[in-house]
């Protein structure tokens, strides 16, 4: 069992070492293994919160403490290529477009408070280290079943940030774009190339019943969308990875709904984040949630309804193409 101290507090976060598949990874002539969460005691805490409450200094001390395992940080659980934080601390990207909007509860309030600069940006947790700690054998095994070639672009801000700087507070990082295997010279498989997106579930750490997903969750289309939008894109491979096997979906893109989205995550960051931002910079604030009262975005926004409607049309129209337990294709 390790267990991770938290200084002068003295408190112990134990975890147990994975039993699955367990994964070396180098940090600092270590090698530390695989995580694995017993239950599901190990929760942001912000999850639980009734954000709707009035206002209090203690609602905003628990957005302030909420779970950062300081061990989390260490370089070598970061992800193996996504090194951008300064870049994405500025905008909001296509990982938080669900937050934005309200899909999650208690999100779009604490994803506020992040932006203003009110309390530290999320900097992971369980599920995204065991996200991290996989991605690349997911990658390897998508390869490897596709035969598809993947290239890993930087850090993209939609349109031309420098000649139209006017969208420039959107962004994203893809896990690739995929471009077919050459049947001759020049000559690909797939058109254009399109946007690979990786999850590697953490199902609470229940790796028995770790089975590939039948659908996608409607609360990844905001994601998925943006990323075909912001990189140009037409369609999205999107591989779920687990121990148990992997499924792979094709999503295409969906101007429609690109632009009910996009109206979103505008008054999120124009009516909201930018205004409070701007005071946050003229004078302390010491409890935003009371003092920028007027510019705390409510729990949802009022085409969140819409949207999640439509995201659960996006998934229909998805189609599965392939997917495998313990090395087999089901039908």
């Amino acid at each position: 069992m390790f267990c991770f101290y938290g200084g002068s507090e003295e408190v112990a976060y134990c975890l147990i070492p994975f039993v699955v598949r367990l994964s070396h990874q180098k940090c600092e002539n270590r090698s530390i293994l695989g995580l694995l969460v017993t239950d599901g005691w190990l929760r942001r805490s912000y999850c639980n919160q009734n954000i709707s409450e009035p206002d209090s200094g203690k609602l905003y001390t628990d957005f302030q403490s909420a779970d950062t395992y300081p061990f989390l940080k260490s370089k070598c659980l970061q992800h193996w290529f996504k090194n951008w934080q300064e870049r994405r601390k500025h905008r909001l990207t296509a990982s938080t477009f669900a937050a934005a909007v309200g899909f999650r509860h208690g999100r779009r309030v604490q994803l506020w408070l992040e932006k203003i600069g009110a309390i530290e940006t999320f900097s992971g947790n369980i599920p995204t280290f065991w996200s991290n700690v996989k991605e690349e054998e997911a990658l390897e095994r998508y390869k490897l079943i596709t035969g598809n070639t993947v290239m890993f672009p930087e850090f993209q801000v939609y349109g031309n940030a420098n000649k139209d700087p006017v969208d420039s507070w959107l962004g994203a990082s893809p896990d690739g774009i995929v471009y077919g295997f050459p049947v001759d010279k020049d000559v690909y498989v797939l058109p254009a190339g399109g946007v690979l997106e990786i999850k590697c579930p953490f199902f609470r750490g229940d790796m028995a019943n770790a089975n590939p997903w039948l659908r996608i969750p409607i609360y990844y289309v905001p994601q998925a969308q943006g990323l075909m939008e912001i990189l140009d894109r037409d369609w999205m491979d999107f591989y779920v990875w687990t121990p148990k096997g992997s499924s792979l979906f094709r999503m295409y893109r969906d101007e429609k709904y690109w632009n009910v989205l996009k109206m979103a995550l505008s008054d999120f960051w124009w009516k909201h984040v930018q205004p409070a931002k701007k005071l946050c910079s003229k004078s302390v604030i010491m409890n935003p949630l009371t003092e920028l009262h007027s510019l705390r975005p409510a729990a949802r926004h009022e085409l969140c309804s819409y949207i999640v409607y439509d995201s659960k049309r996006i998934v229909d129209s998805s189609k599965l193409l392939m997917r495998e337990i313990d090395g087999k294709l089901q039908k």
